[in-house]
């Protein structure tokens, strides 16, 4: 979902030693750097005036004592949508560094979600950078984006697949993983019908956004998700349910039988 609004997206590391992906998205043409410190990646991103900036980083702190997961690792990984945990050792520094990017840029009046390229990729059918860089490159040009044409490196390509999910947060087309006081991470969600859940599940809900592109709704389409012994027959119960209520499967998500790795 590209807008003609301004969009920028920074695949941020945990370190100003290491180099940040650093996208900006106006419409659909795409422009990239590799910014090295909080001061390069500041300018840049203030400079661009962006109506969002979508952080490929965790964003907030799990609310119970002790875990390393927030709510929204939880729930993709419910999903078999494969995501670190935030404070996993390795990604502590990263998940701090992007907590007080966030503050420093809303600051200055403009908004920030965390808009993580894995799941991102998952939703639109586009291979992760791990699983195939090049194709990684085309689905991002298939989709539409005008790249700039020197070799990118893959924290730009992430860079521009998180500005892209800024694009779809300022269209309103998107899923929100997890709960606001964690932070949640935005996932590109087009929608394509809308359901009621009775009784509600969260785990449902998460999987008909993500997989069928079905919204819950109360003047949505009466669903009632069965309980079942694994996620897997979960799943396919609901799908089954979704078929039988006259949806059609969202062609361009592919989970696989397999867990996909962030």
């Amino acid at each position: 979902m590209i807008t003609a609004q301004v969009s920028v997206g920074i695949d941020l590391t945990g370190s100003q030693i290491k180099p940040s992906g650093w996208a900006l998205l106006d419409g659909s043409r795409a422009t990239t750097a590799l910014l090295r410190t909080d001061a390069e990646l500041l300018a840049a991103t203030l400079a661009a005036n962006p109506a969002i900036v979508s952080l490929d980083s965790p964003l907030g702190l799990p609310r119970k004592p002790g875990s390393i997961l927030r709510d929204a690792e939880r729930e993709l990984m419910a999903l078999r949508i494969g995501v670190y945990p935030c404070l996993l050792p390795s990604m502590v520094r990263l998940t701090h560094r992007g907590i007080a990017l966030k503050k420093i840029i809303e600051s200055q009046g403009i908004p920030v979600i965390e808009g993580f390229p894995g799941s991102a990729q998952d939703s639109l059918g586009i291979p992760r950078k791990k699983t195939d860089l090049a194709g990684l490159h085309q689905g991002l040009v298939d989709y539409g984006l005008e790249l700039p044409s020197r070799t990118l490196k893959h924290d730009e390509l992430d860079a521009i697949t998180a500005a892209l999910v800024g694009q779809f947060w300022l269209s309103g087309e998107f899923h929100a993983f997890g709960n606001d006081e964690e932070g949640p991470i935005i996932t590109p969600c087009q929608t394509r019908g809308q359901v009621h859940l009775e009784p509600y599940s969260r785990i449902a809900e998460n999987y008909l956004a993500f997989r069928w592109g079905l919204r819950n709704h109360p003047a949505g389409v009466p669903l009632r998700p069965v309980p079942a012994k694994t996620n897997k027959a979960f799943f396919a119960a609901l799908d089954e349910l979704a078929r039988t209520a006259g949806f059609e499967l969202n062609p361009i998500v592919d989970r696989g039988d397999g867990n996909r790795n962030p």
